[in-house]
């Protein structure tokens, strides 16, 4: 007879008195997952890196650039990563720089300026007149060089400016377009 014991245990636990109450202490009871996660960010050193030397150099791309400086890693790397006599002379820096495609003029002119006996910079000019382009009469390349140690010139820097034909433009030297 379980029913009534069961019975009895619910009655006594109801009464309590007259006015008192029951209290119920609830415990509850909760967990938190917490998830670090952590990101590491390498930087690696800045390193300066130097394309290869050309294994041949044939002289400026064209278009020329619009602003009218030249480029004069590329050729810099190659002349280094060679030994011949053209590196010891002004002149034969100047036309394997500029490259071969350069004889469409009627008249070309070749100007360098040492300083100190030849021993540290030069400026060179070669201005290429009467050229055989209907909108372009004369090209000028202007480039600043030393000498190295070793008695071999390298660029520092390099231009090129233009005067265009009579009627097709500016007559002055300028890397503008001609008309």
């Amino acid at each position: 007879m379980r029913r009534p014991a069961l019975l009895l245990v619910v009655l006594l636990a109801g009464c309590g008195g007259d006015d008192e109450r029951a209290t119920e202490t609830v415990t509850v009871t909760s967990s938190t997952t917490v998830t670090v996660t952590e990101t590491t960010t390498v930087t690696a050193p800045a390193t300066t890196t130097t394309a290869p030397a050309p294994s041949a150099w044939n002289g400026l791309s064209f278009p020329l650039p619009e602003d009218g400086s030249l480029p004069v890693e590329e050729f810099n790397a190659y002349a280094e990563s060679v030994d011949e006599p053209w590196e010891r002379d002004l002149a034969g820096v100047t036309n394997e720089f500029l490259g071969e495609d350069l004889t469409d003029a009627s008249s070309r002119s070749f100007q360098a300026t040492t300083a100190g006996e030849g021993a540290g910079s030069a400026n060179v000019s070669l201005l290429l007149d009467g050229l055989f382009d209907d909108s372009v009469r004369s090209r000028r390349f202007d480039l600043t060089l030393s000498r190295r140690e070793d008695g071999t010139w390298r660029i520092d820097t390099a231009q090129w400016l233009q005067r265009c034909q009579q009627g097709r433009g500016h007559q002055d030297f300028s890397p503008e377009l001609c008309l």
